[in-house]
Parts: structure tokens; sequence; C-alpha cells
């Protein structure tokens, strides 16, 4: 009675917590449902899931709850499909999962938002988790992919045509998106940005003082025109968010961390790419990487930056 007493308080609190965040943001708070998050990332996470490891049931599951998601949210298929099925070696088989959201106008452009769901999986008995990694990732992107969905239906103009991925692979030298890549769906030079989040729910490793902090890597492949305006997001009300975009003041790790993931694959392609990230910690790779180590009111917030930082990308 007393843990079930518990699980109710703790459910009633994240309720109150999304009520307050929801009226902080206004409309774009409005749009974004924290108790939807944490469902997604309990889901992902959880010990069913058995780490999600590429080609396992616990990551063939994952990938239909993220279809799933796509298809209750109102995205369409692509190509008659939200799947995209590749062979990675005799025995893998890795399954991207994809949705679009039209343009509310007439555009052949694109924008990518993307996430790997793929993690460790269960070596040796251990289930390795990856509630950060990248479960985060996938519910942040979802929930971008809802409120730009409730954002078209209220009238809202979407200039560009948005398509979000759930890359699996990613732990098998992003297998996933370097297979999505080399067979885009859309032609490559229509290709705005792609949008890459992965593991964005923690406050272990601030850049400084503030432990509301956001760490972004590839702002300079975007033309000038989009340059600044992260800045100007994080440093606003109500976020006062710290924005990092030199990973530590390390040039050489900088170069390091964003070849370490999805965006890596459009870059070498001559695609621009970014990355959004709350950086490595103690629990990266570990099974204790769970849900317990998860901020999800500063990754809320962080949805919201990413949200006005999409939403301008989308515009013409």
């Amino acid at each position: 009675m007393e843990r079930m007493a518990k699980k109710i308080l703790l459910v009633f609190l994240i309720f109150c917590a999304s009520i307050a965040y929801a009226q902080n943001y206004g409309f774009f708070g409005s749009l974004v449902s924290q108790e939807e998050q944490v469902a997604d990332v309990s889901f992902l996470s959880c010990d069913d899931a058995q780490g999600r490891a590429t080609g396992s049931i616990g990551n063939i599951t994952s990938a239909i709850y993220i279809a799933d998601r796509f298809r209750d949210l109102g995205l369409a298929p692509v190509n008659w499909s939200y799947t995209q099925s590749s062979r990675y070696n005799d025995t893998l088989i890795m399954r991207n999962v994809l949705g679009i959201l039209p343009s509310s106008v007439n555009s052949d452009e694109y924008v990518i938002v993307s996430a790997h769901y793929d993690h460790l999986g269960n070596i040796n008995g251990r289930i390795y988790n990856g509630a950060d990694d990248n479960a985060s990732g996938v519910a942040v992107m979802l929930s971008l992919a809802g409120a730009f969905k409730r954002m078209k239906d209220m009238g809202v103009p979407l200039g560009r045509n948005i398509i979000f991925v759930a890359f699996d692979g990613k732990e098998l030298s992003m297998g996933g998106s370097r297979y999505f890549v080399d067979h885009l769906p859309v032609p490559r030079n229509k290709i705005v940005c792609d949008v890459n989040i992965d593991m964005i729910g923690t406050d272990l490793v601030p850049p400084g003082k503030n432990r509301e902090y956001l760490i972004e890597v590839g702002e300079e492949t975007l033309p000038d025109r989009y340059r600044g305006t992260l800045f100007r997001i994080c440093s606003s009300n109500p976020y006062r968010m710290q924005l990092d975009q030199s990973f530590y003041g390390s040039r050489d790790f900088r170069k390091l961390f964003y070849g370490m993931s999805d965006q890596i694959s459009f870059s070498r392609a001559g695609i621009p790419a970014v990355v959004f990230s709350s950086a490595f910690h103690d629990h990266t790779y570990k099974i204790t990487d769970k849900k317990e180590i998860i901020n999800f009111p500063l990754m809320y917030k962080r949805t919201m930056v990413i949200l006005q930082f999409v939403k301008m990308l989308c515009e013409r």
C-alpha cells in the first residue's frame, strides 16, 4: 500500500508540474505534454524492452510502439510505410521508423527531425535500459511531431514538410541513418537540415554554473540567417538556459562528439545537420541509465527551445 501511495503521489506531482510548465510557456507549452514524455521514456526504457538492441524482440516492440505513436499523432507514412528496413549483416535487420507531416503550403523542401531508438540490449543478463540514451531523444522527437501537427491543425502555417525519423542501428556505426541517407525518400538537395536529438534528459554535466543547460553542435552548417537564433531563444524568458555550442570549450572533443551520432551521416552527405544533447555522464552505456536519472521538467523545457528552432527552420 505504501508503494502504491508513493506512485500515486508521483503521478500527481508530475501532473501538477505539467500544468505549471504549460502555463509558463504559453502557446508552445499548450502543444507539448510532459505526461506523454514520461510515458514514452517509461515504455521505451522499461525492463520488458530489454535494452532495445537491434534485432531483438524489445527493439521490434519499440519500433511498433513508435510507429503507432506516429499514426496516432496524425503523421502520414513515407512511401506507404512507417518502416524502412535494411540488412546490417547476415543475421540482423535494422528498422528505421518514419512519419511525415506535409507542409500547409505547396513546398518541395524538407526538415528532418531524428533520434535513434536502439540501445545496447541485454548483455549477460544485465539490461541496459537506455533511458537517456536514447529514450529521452525519441520522447522529445515524438513531442515535436505532436506539437507541429497540432499547430498545423490550428491553422499555423507550416512552410516546409517535416519528416520524423527514429533510427535503428546507431549503436552499429550509425547503420540506420547511413542507410536512410543512402536511400533518401526525397531529393538530397531539398533537405534544409537534419535536427538530431541524442541524450537530452539529464542535468548531470552542466558546462557552467547553470544546471539548466542545452548543448548544440553543428549550427555552423546552416545558412547564416539561421545562426544565432538558438542563443536568442535560450537567453530569453522564460528559458534563461545556458547554451553550450563549444562542447565544454574543447574543439577536439566537439568534433569527436559531432561524429558520434546520426547527424554525421547527413553531414558527410553535404546536408546541414545539428545535434541537441545534454551530453555524456557517469550513467552513459551503463545499467544505471534508467528513468530515475531523467530530469523531466528540464527535458520539457529543452523541448520548448528545440520546437521554436525547428519552427524557424520550417519558415520560408
